[in-house]
């Protein structure tokens, strides 16, 4: 009989302190093996995630929680920067280009973002993957109250293509009368988007001056107009203060107070022509005529009468510099300015999960030690059982078994005990990184994939584990094959009495 067959006997004949001491050695296993295995890949995702830029720009306060709040949809904004801020970095040379956002509503607490359709079309959300629908469209940037969902959020509403919903004010769900909803502003949704797998899926898109439109007739009604507000927050000074900083930073003139834009232009043109080629259709798009009922297409028409704001607040601006070098200039320049700071994404979530990485340190630390307990019980459970088995050790030798055999076999027995507790360790760590999946996709909006083997820095992780444990294991197992190593023969093949 090979001595592989004869530990595999051995561990048959004490098959349930094998199996107390290898489930021990498994769930130190699970948990280090999930552990290392989701922090992995949120931090993969938190790092794609601002793929195709390299600024974030927004008010004065934590870099950290300016880029938490704008790509990952977690804490309170900043501030808010004036549209002029906006329009001037768009326009600098060195900027390929500027993404506007603007924050401050929600809808079941899904965050209602603000932007432009280049947020869909200029950059990627993961390397070499863009934004695509799932039905229905894009909304235009000078269309009031069009949204279009993330992929979570319509699968937790259920809205679907041409549903209404009414938003509520401030980026977290209320209860009860705590809210202030906009009612009289109902959002059609226009577009799904695909899953992505992102903080994305987690968010309710719509054009810049939708939160403009909203926001200046909540001031309306407080009865506070747009300029009393600006004045409010960055004061009154006798010149604009972002267009003074504009000409100090750009070495350009600032005679722009009074001398509207090419953009402004545009849009009064737009908005006129606008005014003069509507048309009044029923919901099924059939002309109206007069003497038609106006039930069925009020509220469009409302809508298509309402004046779409041109300007307003920013609460952040993504950036894409033209170089690497232009984006550490822009960078320099930007925080100079009183109002505005500008963060590299990618340097605040590393240094975020340097900070969280001390913790994981100490939770697997921690874990280790749970195995190295759990491998010492290994030893401990084969050193007692040697008392039960002098007898059976002795007549091996006396059959010609030489010593070095039995302490292979001592030694392997523990190797293999070690072994299956790491194999079902690694099993029960897929099994408890599918059960966090969903808790982790609520609370950061990173989908975690499962998958047989992971890789870290090109090692699978599971396989790594399983040997390390194992060898670990063979090692605990040298006492007590030392001392089967030197088991008295004659001794124990004495008669029992």
């Amino acid at each position: 009989m090979s001595i592989f067959s004869l530990v595999l006997k051995n561990i048959a004949q004490r098959k349930f302190s094998v199996f107390l001491t290898a489930i021990s050695v498994a769930l130190g296993v699970a948990l280090i093996a999930a552990t290392l295995d989701i922090r992995r890949q949120v931090e993969e995702k938190f790092s794609q995630t601002s793929v195709g830029y390299e600024l974030i720009v927004g008010a004065k306060g934590s870099p950290l929680q300016l880029v938490l709040n704008t790509v990952y949809h977690l804490g309170n904004p900043t501030g808010n920067l004036p549209y002029s801020t906006y329009e001037r970095y768009r326009r600098n040379p060195f900027v390929s280009y500027a993404i506007p956002m603007g924050l401050g509503d929600n809808y079941k607490g899904f965050r209602i973002v603000c932007t432009t359709t280049e947020f869909f079309t200029k950059f990627n959300y993961a390397k070499d993957k863009q934004f695509e629908l799932a039905e229905g469209r894009l909304f235009r940037d000078d269309e009031l109250y069009a949204a279009v969902l993330g992929k979570e959020v319509a699968e937790k509403t259920g809205l679907k293509l041409g549903d209404k919903f009414v938003a509520t004010h401030g980026l977290q769900e209320a209860s009860g009368d705590i809210g202030k909803q906009h009612e009289h502003n109902q959002f059609t949704v226009v577009g799904i988007l695909k899953k992505t797998g992102t903080p994305s899926d987690k968010a309710v898109y719509a054009s810049l001056p939708t939160v403009w439109a909203i926001h200046d007739e909540e001031a309306h009604e407080d009865g506070e107009t747009r300029k009393e507000a600006v004045e409010r927050i960055y004061g009154k000074p006798e010149k604009d203060t972002i267009q003074v900083q504009l000409a100090h930073s750009d070495h350009k003139p600032h005679d722009h107070k009074n001398k509207p834009t090419e953009h402004q232009h545009t849009d009064q043109k737009e908005n006129h022509k606008h005014d003069h080629d509507y048309e009044a259709k029923h919901s099924d798009g059939t002309p109206h005529t007069d003497g038609d009922t106006h039930a069925d297409h009020d509220h469009e028409h409302n809508h298509d009468h309402e004046t779409v704001p041109t300007e307003g607040d920013v609460t952040a601006i993504l950036i894409k510099a033209k170089a690497p070098i232009f984006s550490l200039q822009l960078y320099d320049k930007i925080n100079r300015e009183p109002y505005a700071q500008a963060a590299f994404a990618v340097n605040e979530i590393k240094n975020l999960f340097d900070i969280v990485g001390n913790v994981d340190w100490a939770f697997l630390f921690i874990t280790a030690l749970v195995i190295v307990v759990a491998i010492l019980g290994v030893m401990v459970a084969l050193y007692n059982s040697l008392a039960e088995r002098r007898r059976e050790i002795a007549i091996l030798r006396s059959l010609g078994a030489h010593r070095s055999k039995i302490f292979s076999i001592i030694a392997l027995e523990a190797a293999l005990t070690s072994f299956f507790g790491a194999l079902a360790g690694v099993v029960l760590s897929k099994v408890l990184a599918l059960v966090l999946k969903g808790i982790v996709l609520e609370k950061t909006g990173v989908e975690i994939s499962i998958s047989l083997i992971s890789l870290a820095g090109g090692v699978p992780i599971e396989l790594a584990l399983i040997l390390i444990v194992t060898l670990v294991g063979a090692l605990s197992g040298v006492i007590p094959a030392v001392e089967a190593y030197r088991t008295d023969v004659a001794k124990n093949l004495s008669p029992i009495s």
